[in-house]
């Protein structure tokens, strides 16, 4: 925790201001991708994020922070992650069901609200990862779909919270992208700098 505090302070307090380009927001133009299949991380639910925008603001980011960042090469939200669906809501509602469900999903409306980071010390080496931190109606009601046929296909409410959702588009990380499991929550908690769309 003292080694995040840290990570926090040193880029907290940067004199720069980040800014991506607004045609991030033209996902409506990509042809939305399924993914599914029978490991334990094949099969979630996204919507797909205009690229070259991300790939500017992570350049961008690697050149005022000094560090070496690793990018996915695409852009994206994930709205059902691979663990939601293969330990809760496979055995009830098919990956099928879910794209059909969210079968507009590329049409949903989302704000960025800031540039997020995250850090945990790794084998002795503190780890980064950076990310835009995104709020979503349009995806939070897809979500909640998602449990309603749940629900309605024998599942236990409680076993699906739509509500435990933390949209964000990743930009980069150091050794390996950091999430929930490694005690990394990706809301505006972890908010390292305003953004603007422009």
């Amino acid at each position: 925790m003292k080694l995040f505090v840290v990570a926090f302070w040193l880029y907290s307090g940067l004199s720069f201001a980040f800014s991506i380009d607004k045609n991030v927001y033209e996902a409506s133009s990509l042809k939305p991708l399924t993914h599914s299949g029978s490991g334990r991380f094949d099969s979630y639910l996204s919507m797909d994020i205009p690229y070259e925008p991300v790939s500017k603001l992570f350049k961008f980011l690697e050149v005022k922070t000094g560090l070496s960042l690793t990018s996915r090469g695409e852009a994206h939200i994930t709205v059902i992650t691979p663990i939601e669906y293969f330990d809760v809501l496979k055995d009830k509602i098919s990956i099928e069901e879910i794209n059909l469900i969210a079968k507009e999903i590329q049409t949903s409306k989302f704000k960025i609200l800031c540039l997020g980071q995250g850090a945990k010390e790794l084998d002795g080496k503190l780890e980064q990862t950076f990310y835009l931190v995104v709020s979503s109606s349009d995806l939070l009601k897809i979500r909640k779909d998602i449990q309603t046929k749940f629900i309605s296909n024998g599942g236990r409410a409680e076993n699906f919270d739509p509500f435990k959702f933390y949209p964000h588009i990743t930009l980069g990380f150091t050794k390996r992208d950091l999430h929930e499991s490694d005690g990394i929550i990706k809301d505006t908690s972890s908010c390292m700098s305003n953004i603007k769309a422009e």
